[in-house]
């Protein structure tokens, strides 16, 4: 394909066929989707800077069924709009995956913020781009919106002029790591580059740190955003130990669980001046609605209570190192699975300890990666409650199911978060809020953090 694409050979357009596909019935589809999951998207200094929105796996089109694909992500771009999703994204891009070139005229795109949105195309098998195509590319441009292709896009095009014309329009060459390697896709980008200087490389389903550092490798120029797991997985190298503050953090932390004095955790907080201003900062945010604003630990402690102050300390783990993007990265991703397995436990009518403890389970979830060591090392001094280890070490028991939900509707495994809903009796349309308000309440948080 590549071969072809940029030596400028022609290919024969595809014959007309005697049939034509009949066109779907729109009152067959939903009017708004029930999954729709969202993946974090880094720059090249680990800062979380977009959200990936895709249509969950099995609501997507298959192979053929390019008419109904531009229904589908009409579909989509209304149920985000619907969660209220683009107006409460303050300072993240939203990336959203449109699987049809007939997509680009979809009406609803014109009441969406377009300078804060990058249109991902995945044209159908047997799309080809045309020259309506290329004039609804340059209108989403002058609207302000910034558009990236994957490579496999390259191909739905019938002469290489076509090819240079579609890349001209195009901010970021999309090269998903879970179906190439680097051999091939540098040579690929540095070609592109010399054609199209201003195209940036987009690198997706990258697994590993060895995969991130091999796009680092390649140059900056090359690739801007990474997108994959690689975050939240544990270093097995030069593992670290954790900081001073942590220390301490963690030390009151046991304090509390042990019942101790008021005294004693504000002798521990005199060590670090900065601690009680980050704690304080983090329980005043105005996302949190508290009706006054809480100035001493004595107020925190009588109006939240030790399990509720236990919460938010673990916020603090995670913002030791505020001029570190990976750690404000794995704050933010944390809080949002925290946040969305508590609000799974509400939705339930589970009690508050129940879902406080839930939402310890999920911030502990991603401790190991924060610390770079094995997770029941990481955890081991906190003495936290048998239910929250036994969903972090051993994925069983009463959060189990909570905290691989959420997992699962980070990997967009949709067989498995269909599962899981129906075992927790929630139905999709919820876990689908419930995971977005998780999403923009972690960003309002950890824009508390920034602010100050």
């Amino acid at each position: 394909m590549f071969k072809s694409l940029f030596a400028g050979r022609k290919t024969q357009a595809p014959a007309q066929s005697q049939t034509t596909e009949p066109a779907p019935v729109a009152a067959q589809l939903p009017a708004t989707l029930g999954v729709v999951t969202h993946q974090p998207v880094y720059d090249a200094s680990q800062n979380l800077v977009a959200n990936e929105f895709r249509l969950s796996q099995a609501m997507r089109p298959g192979q053929g069924q390019t008419q109904i694909a531009g229904q589908f992500d009409s579909l989509m771009l209304s149920t985000l709009s619907h969660l209220n999703v683009f107006s409460q994204l303050s300072r993240r891009a939203a990336i959203i995956h449109l699987s049809s070139l007939a997509s680009l005229s979809a009406p609803e795109l014109a009441a969406l913020p377009a300078e804060r949105i990058i249109l991902l195309l995945s044209p159908a098998a047997g799309e080809i781009a045309t020259e309506d195509s290329a004039r609804q590319l340059d209108a989403l441009k002058a609207q302000g919106y910034r558009l990236a292709l994957g490579t496999e896009g390259l191909g739905n095009t019938q002469t290489a002029a076509q090819a240079h014309a579609l890349l001209g329009n195009i901010d970021y060459l999309v090269v998903d790591f879970s179906a190439s390697t680097e051999g091939i896709l540098v040579p690929l980008l540095d070609h592109t580059q010399q054609r199209t200087p201003h195209t940036l490389g987009y690198a997706r389903n990258i697994a590993s740190y060895e995969d991130y550092e091999a796009c680092r490798r390649a140059g900056n120029q090359h690739f801007a955003l990474f997108h994959g797991p690689f975050m939240t997985h544990s270093l097995t190298k030069n593992q670290s130990q954790a900081s001073t503050s942590q220390l301490r953090v963690m030390e009151i932390m046991r304090l509390l669980r042990s019942d101790a004095e008021i005294s004693e955790l504000d002798a521990q907080f005199k060590l670090d001046s900065t601690l009680l201003f980050k704690l304080l900062r983090f329980v005043n945010a105005s996302a949190n609605g508290i009706a006054r604003k809480i100035m001493t630990l004595d107020e925190t402690l009588l109006l939240l209570g030790r399990e509720s102050l236990f919460k938010w300390l673990t916020l603090l783990l995670f913002s030791s190192h505020k001029d570190d993007g990976r750690s404000r990265a794995l704050l933010e991703q944390s809080l949002s699975r925290a946040r969305f397995m508590e609000s799974l436990a509400m939705a339930r009518g589970g009690n508050k300890i129940e879902s406080e403890h839930l939402f310890l389970t999920g911030m502990f979830s991603m401790l190991g990666a924060l610390l770079k060591q094995p997770l029941a090392q990481a955890i081991a001094p906190l003495e936290l409650p048998p239910t929250v280890v036994q969903a972090l070490l051993e994925n069983r028991g009463l959060f189990a199911p909570y905290l691989t939900l959420a997992q699962a509707m980070e990997k967009n495994d949709s067989p498995r978060i269909d599962l899981l809903s129906r075992a927790l009796a929630i139905p999709l349309d919820e876990v689908n809020r419930l995971g977005m308000q998780a999403m923009l309440w972690a960003e309002n948080i950890t824009a508390s953090d920034d602010a100050g």
